[in-house]
């Protein structure tokens, strides 16, 4: 017990790092919503809330329960909890009994996802916000669902398994086909089912090698059930066995028993799941051949900072819906159900000493006890011998300017992060010179760099210097603007497309067009302000743009269509004094696709009594913008969360260079990227979310996230209309 209790410490203790991490997650999530959006409770009473767990006897339970419970008790939660030891109307009745208890929230692991739907039920209905906890309850009812790809783990099983048989090389001439054993986990589990359905992906590819011998399901993911199973299954196949697909650590380990009693033990490959410590140490005795990493210290802490967001009424970051028919594999079942899902990792006796023990997850002694010393490794941070000190890996940072506010910034918090991963940081601001951007990438590669993260003046332009970089083997990423070439490593950005729909969505609704009355008031003349034409960012925002515009394709009348060079706000100014000369002033929205290019319109638009009066739209939230929401000048802008971009870039960029994976890169076709079906080639990306910021939410998302400084956000405001600081 000390050394189980020795790792939940260390797990507690690496939450901080932990959440930092998860910006760079396939489904990555942003800050979470501010602390005081809930009202306090009655006489400081703090706010209840509850877990309900299936069991402890499985291992990771109980572990996860002390996690969550420090969690929720450290943002001031009172926290009830209960095991139902796999009885599933035990745990309906302790649910109910939280319940009557007065809980506002529930974490559930829950023993049977269609039993335990009884009393989640019940609890939605009296208004507690339900949390399915890496097991489905399999109603439409619960606040979110949150777990890891499950169907991944199963893909990742079988391919396991697969490649130890030498499954694509097989000759079942020669051989016979592949006898192969399945076993799945508990059939109450839907993960079980999910696990099944990535499984059989991967085996339906060998399904002309494979003949299954037997296919059975462990009840409660008992590891004495599945030894009984697989001595069954010997005896009746003689022995006479290729290879096991188990679904986790536990029920492998059960059926390893009695493999080992027929010296089966490490020549038949077979999986499990959840890397646990006897699993590992399997592994590295040769035994169990793969099993499957589900990093449980990003579930616990992405779970209570979910409850946490919704009992406080904010917006969680990376919910996804999906069909409870998606889920759970069954066609006949209904409802939709907010998700998201983390990613996983395949652990053999190549990677085990890196995945499982030096993060951490294992601890050393528990994944190498029975193993001889000179077969160990040297435990993390020993050597056998001080090495000689590591020269320094230079990466470069290359700026189309510093004059937009953000990119200083970003250029002082890439560069920290850098450093702190041990990194030689090279930087160069081009001025917006295209030339000068191209010389200062050629240089920064004659140096030596081996990475660089760029931000394009011109994603066509700077391609000359990427495609050389990429050629001498520079890993290079396109930072929130894309480079025209699919030599790029990745492409980190937010959906600027969706940028550009919630800028004329914001400007639309602004205006009432869905009301408006052409035979009154004549069409909406409307005026579209580009941003840079060299910014493959401004021609998504138009876009996306377009695409709600054209839904008021009746009502709108385009007065003025331009493109601002550079971002630049002063030529913004001179557009918008230019065109409202010619429209005679005679405008009624002004959709414009940042923050600066919005401002210089807005000053020509003051100097006609228009500000205020006329909708606007702008993007970043900058400190400048906000202040002229809360002003009542700007109508909207767009949040894309910088904070989380910078670590993003820098985790891949770190990654990369170590040869590792990046999960939630996803591939686009540069016509997709561009509009542009002439470009070809495929780039990998990953891009963030936004939100829409007006003056009803500027102080939540902006401010009180910390986004923006309260001080500036409401510089100039009276006090009497100023909100308390948070």
């Amino acid at each position: 017990m000390s050394k189980k209790f020795s790792q939940i410490v260390m797990m507690a203790i690496g939450v901080i790092a932990i959440v930092s991490m998860m910006a760079g997650c396939a489904a990555p999530a942003a800050p979470a919503a501010p602390e005081a959006t809930a009202a306090p409770a009655a006489s400081g009473e703090k706010i209840k809330v509850g877990l309900s767990f299936s069991d402890f006897a499985t291992e990771r339970w109980k572990n996860e329960e002390v996690l969550l419970r420090k969690l929720l008790e450290d943002k001031g939660y009172e926290v009830l909890s209960q095991e139902a030891n796999h009885d599933v109307k035990a745990q309906n009745d302790q649910i109910d009994n939280m319940v009557s208890q007065g809980v506002k929230g529930l974490i559930v692991v829950a023993e049977d996802g269609d039993a335990v739907v009884t009393s989640v039920d019940k609890a939605a209905d009296a208004g507690v916000k339900v949390l399915a906890y890496d097991r489905l309850i399999k109603t439409p009812k619960i606040a979110a669902y949150l777990s890891f790809n499950n169907v991944e783990v199963g893909r990742q099983q079988a391919d396991g398994v697969m490649k130890a048989i030498g499954a694509d090389s097989w000759d079942v001439a020669a051989n016979g086909k592949i006898r192969l054993v399945k076993l799945g986990g508990s059939p109450t589990d839907n993960n079980a089912i999910l696990f099944r359905k990535g499984q059989d992906e991967i085996l339906a590819k060998y399904a002309d090698k494979i003949e299954v011998v037997a296919d059975q399901w462990v009840d409660n993911w008992d590891a004495a059930n599945a030894l009984k199973m697989m001595e069954n299954i010997l005896t009746a196949a003689g022995n006479d066995i290729d290879a096991v697909v188990a679904s986790n650590d536990g029920t492998a380990l059960g059926a390893l028993q009695a493999m080992k009693a027929q010296g089966l033990a490490g020549k038949v490959p077979i999986s499990g799941q959840d890397a646990t410590a006897d699993g590992s140490n399997s592994i590295v005795k040769g035994e169990l051949t793969v099993s499957i990493l589900k990093d449980i210290r990003n579930l616990s802490p992405l779970a209570v900072d979910t409850l946490d967001t919704i009992l406080k009424g904010g917006t969680v970051t990376g919910l996804k819906n999906y069909t409870m028919a998606e889920l759970t594999n069954d066609d006949t079942k209904t409802g939709e159900v907010p998700c998201l899902f983390l990613e996983v990792q395949q652990v053999n006796k190549d990677n085990v000493f890196d995945l499982v023990v030096k993060s951490g997850f294992q601890s050393y002694d528990d994944v190498y006890r029975d193993i001889p010393d000179a077969q160990k490794p040297p435990k993390p941070g020993e050597s056998a011998a001080p090495a000689a000190p590591a020269e320094k890996i230079k990466v470069g940072l290359s700026f189309s300017d510093f004059a937009t506010e953000r990119w200083k910034n970003e250029e002082v918090l890439l560069r920290k992060l850098l450093e702190d991963k041990g990194y030689e940081v090279l930087s160069q601001e081009a001025n917006h010179d295209v030339k000068a951007q191209n010389d200062q990438i050629d240089n920064m590669v004659s140096q030596g760099i081996k990475g660089l993260i760029v931000v394009a003046e011109d994603g066509d332009a700077v391609v000359t210097s990427v495609d050389k970089a990429a050629d001498a083997g520079v890993k290079v990423l396109a930072y929130d603007r894309l480079i025209k070439t699919p030599k790029i490593a990745a492409y980190l950005s937010f959906n600027n497309v969706e940028v550009g729909r919630q800028q004329a969505d914001g400007v639309m609704k602004a205006i009432g067009a869905d009301s408006w009355d052409v035979a009154a008031n004549g069409k909406i003349r409307l005026v579209k302000l580009g941003g840079s034409p060299t910014d493959n960012n401004a021609i998504l925002f138009r876009k996306g743009q377009d695409e709600i515009l054209a839904k008021y394709a009746d009502k709108i009348e385009v007065v003025a269509d331009q493109w601002v060079d550079n971002w630049d706000a002063a030529n913004a100014l001179k557009m918008m004094e230019n065109i409202l000369t010619a429209a005679g002033n005679d405008i009624d929205a002004v959709v414009a696709s940042n923050d600066g290019t919005a401002l210089g319109a807005l000053q020509a638009m003051k100097a006609q009594g228009l500000a205020g009066k006329v909708p606007i739209s702008g993007q970043d939230a900058t400190a400048d913008g906000s202040n002229s929401i809360v002003k009542g000048e700007l109508t909207v802008s767009i949040l894309k969360d910088i904070r989380n971009l910078s670590p993003l870039a820098v985790d891949t960029l770190d990654t990369i260079l170590k040869g590792g994976t990046v999960t939630g890169l996803k591939n686009y076709t540069m016509a997709e990227l561009t509009n542009d079906d002439t470009k070809t080639g495929e780039v990998p990306c990953l891009f963030l979310e936004v939100q829409q910021v007006n003056k009803d939410n500027v102080f939540d998302l902006v401010v009180k996230s910390g986004f923006q400084s309260y001080d500036d956000v409401y510089r100039d405001i009276p006090d009497a209309q100023k909100p308390p600081k948070p």
